[in-house]
């Protein structure tokens, strides 16, 4: 036997670290998960940051207004008007015999001037500080240059005590009352000359804050009459078209506070979100059958309109009220909870029950908006029920346009980890925020933001 001296000396190879491998679904679901979640969260704040813009102001420089409130007894009525363009047109620095400032020597003090000679001057012009003292001479202007007529009648304007608008310089605020009147007119003519004589580009609106008979809450924008230098006088028609007319305002002011306010909407699709789903293994999984979603759907709609229809008639008539500020926070509260359940199951079959506790609260904040619209001022039982008519009407139109698609998507993926993690963080970042400003009276913007998408967003 021949060994052969001629094989190759034995060399060992250089050591190579395979690449690890998770086996299939091993340690890929909770990672998955988390980074879908952060995209979501980034990418609500990006949008809501992207969004928030500057608040506008109904006042502009260079108008004035006229409001009218239309009661079933009474009207009554506001000026409001800039204190730059009334110290601009320099109306109270001349005298009958036209007489200015700058004609009297420069050493005279105007203070001591005597005003029985005819001469009223405002040394500095009116401002927030001086209007309690100056406030006399713009009442006797207004009376001056607006005549209200009934049936050619002048009606007398009395005036209230005064307010002050910190907006845009300030503006002057002069409520009134109109007297003469027997009952409400059907029509009402204006004389309307305000700095028409000083500031021709000036001009003057009517605007009708309430009248329950036409439908008109807490308008702020509706313009009734525009007056100029060369339509001074004018007449407005208060139409009386009946209690239906009003009673329809009411209830769909009534759909759209449900609609518009996201607080209370905020809330009751949080529980219908989870009302299509069951607890299993301490987290949430698609409810197999029907007709328990189906039925835990109908108890928390029912719980919760029993519930705030309850406060909300209470509050109304001034049975009972709670201080709506902790109400405020209360709800906040209420909308937080429901978005944690969302996340990780908190009450299931119970869910009910949570929308009848916290839905006595939602009433109390449903009247406080009632009263802030001044729907209450007339017809205050049948304000109330249509206002909870509306309101449950718009409910039942998120219901029904929202449940079926919950119904049928329980089972998919992409509701079980998209949609109802997305939709719960975001709820609980807006209620977050509404629990800040309400408990520590503070603005955030982006809670603005998203009510000014809404309101642009529906009709």
């Amino acid at each position: 036997m021949t060994i052969d001296s001629r094989r190759k000396p034995y060399r060992r190879k250089p050591y190579r670290r395979k690449p690890y491998r998770r086996k299939p679904g091993q340690g890929t679901a909770v990672t998955a998960k988390s980074r879908r979640l952060r995209t979501w969260l980034w990418g609500l704040i990006l949008v809501l940051a992207a969004t928030v813009g500057p608040q506008s102001s109904a006042h502009n420089i260079g108008q004035s207004y006229l409001y009218l409130q239309i009661y079933q007894d009474t009207v009554t009525g506001r000026f409001e008007i800039a204190l730059s363009d009334l110290n601009a047109a320099k109306i109270f620095a001349s005298t009958g015999d036209d007489i200015t400032a700058e004609d009297l020597d420069f050493e005279i003090n105007l203070s001591d001037l005597d005003p029985a000679a005819g001469f009223t001057a405002v040394e500095s012009g009116i401002t927030a500080e001086n209007l309690d003292q100056q406030v006399g001479l713009l009442q006797d202007y207004y009376r001056d240059h607006v005549t209200i007529r009934h049936q050619g009648k002048p009606l007398g304007i009395r005036f209230r005590e005064h307010g002050f608008l910190n907006a845009k310089g300030g503006y002057v605020l002069l409520p009134f009352d109109l007297e003469g009147l027997e009952g409400v007119p059907e029509s009402l003519t204006f004389d309307y000359s305000v700095l028409f004589d000083e500031t021709p580009d000036h001009r003057g609106y009517l605007l009708v804050e309430h009248n329950w008979a036409t439908g008109t809450f807490a308008n702020e924008n509706g313009i009734s009459l525009t007056f100029t230098p060369d339509s001074r006088r004018q007449e407005y028609h208060l139409t009386t078209s009946g209690r239906m007319t009003g009673f329809l305002a009411v209830a769909r002011m009534g759909i759209e506070h449900i609609w518009i306010s996201l607080d209370h909407l905020f809330f009751l699709v949080a529980l219908l979100f989870a009302a299509v789903l069951r607890k299993k293994d301490r987290r949430w999984a698609a409810e197999e059958r029907f007709m328990p979603a189906f039925l835990k759907v109908v108890r928390i709609v029912v719980a919760f309109s029993l519930a705030h229809s309850v406060t909300l008639s209470l509050a109304g008539l001034g049975i009972f009220n709670l201080p709506g500020r902790w109400v405020e926070v209360i709800v906040a509260v209420s909308i937080a909870l429901a978005a944690i359940n969302l996340l990780i199951p908190i009450f299931d079959r119970k869910a009910w029950l949570v929308a009848l506790g916290f839905g006595f609260f939602h009433g109390f904040s449903f009247a406080r908006t009632l009263w802030k619209m001044g729907a209450l001022e007339d017809h205050e039982g049948l304000s109330l029920f249509a206002f909870n008519l509306g309101i449950e009407i718009g409910q039942m139109v998120v219901v029904v346009a929202l449940v079926p698609v919950l119904l049928l998507v329980r089972r998919w993926k992409i509701y079980r980890q998209w949609a109802r993690p997305a939709a719960a963080a975001f709820i609980l970042l807006i209620s977050s925020a509404w629990f800040i400003e309400r408990a520590f009276d503070v603005d955030i913007p982006i809670t603005e933001t998203g009510q000014a998408v809404i309101e642009k967003v529906l009709p």
